[in-house]
C-alpha cells in the first residue's frame, strides 16, 4: 500500500508540467560560520609594574639633585673650618651616585614606558639596569673613604662606623636588588600578562 502511494507520488510530479514563470534559486549554500573566542585582556598589573618603574625613574632623577647639591653644601660646609671639612664626604662620591641616579632614572623612563605597552623587553632592560646601578653605587660606597679620626666602635675591636656603614650598604643594596627584580617581574607570573 505504501509502495502504491509513492509510486503514485513519484508519477505526479515527474508527469507534472514545469511552470515557466517559476523562479529558481541558483548558486551554492555557505559555509557554517566559524566561531573565533574573544582574546582576553591582558591582566592589568602590566600596566602597574611599568607605571610605577616610570615613577621611580622619575624620583631616582628627582634625587639626584640633592646629590648634586650636597656637593655645595659640603663647598659652604669646608669654609667653617678644617675640623668640618675632615669629617665631609669627598665631592666625587656625591657626584658620581648623583650620575648614576640620572642615567638609570632615564633608563626606567624607557623600560617602564615598554612595559606598559606590553614589551617584554622592557623587563629585561629594567633588570639590568636594577642590576648595574646597584653594582655601581656598591663598588662607589665600598671605596669611599670615611673621614679619618677614632672611629671605632668599640677600642680595639677594629670594628668601626666605616666597615658597619659599608656592610650594611652592601646588605641593603642585595635585600633592595632582589625585592625590585622580584617587583619588575610580576607580570611574567599571570597568564594573560599581554607581553611581547
Amino acid at each position: 500500500m505504501n509502495s502504491i502511494i509513492s509510486l503514485e507520488f513519484f508519477i505526479f510530479f515527474m508527469v507534472m508540467p514545469v511552470d515557466p514563470n517559476a523562479v529558481f534559486l541558483t548558486g551554492s549554500t555557505s559555509p557554517a560560520p566559524v566561531i573565533v573566542p574573544l582574546e582576553e585582556e591582558p591582566h592589568v598589573i602590566t600596566k602597574i609594574i611599568g607605571i610605577s618603574v616610570m615613577c621611580i625613574g622619575g624620583m631616582q632623577m628627582v634625587g639626584s639633585l640633592f646629590s648634586f647639591g650636597t656637593i655645595g653644601l659640603n663647598s659652604w660646609l669646608s669654609t667653617m673650618g678644617p675640623e668640618v671639612e675632615e669629617s665631609l664626604l669627598p665631592s666625587w662620591y656625591y657626584a658620581s651616585t648623583g650620575l648614576i641616579a640620572i642615567v638609570v632614572g632615564a633608563i626606567f623612563l624607557y623600560s617602564g614606558y615598554q612595559i606598559q605597552t606590553y614589551q617584554k623587553k622592557g623587563i629585561w632592560i629594567t633588570l639590568g639596569a636594577i642590576l648595574l646601578s646597584n653594582i655601581a653605587n656598591l663598588g662607589i660606597n665600598l671605596s669611599v673613604e670615611f673621614p679619618q679620626g677614632d672611629t671605632e666602635v668599640f677600642p680595639g675591636t677594629g670594628i668601626d662606623v666605616q666597615l658597619i656603614s659599608q656592610g650594611s650598604v652592601a646588605i641593603g643594596s642585595i635585600c633592595g636588588m632582589v625585592f625590585c627584580g622580584i617587583f619588575t617581574i610580576l607580570p611574567l607570573f599571570f597568564v594573560n600578562n599581554g607581553l611581547r
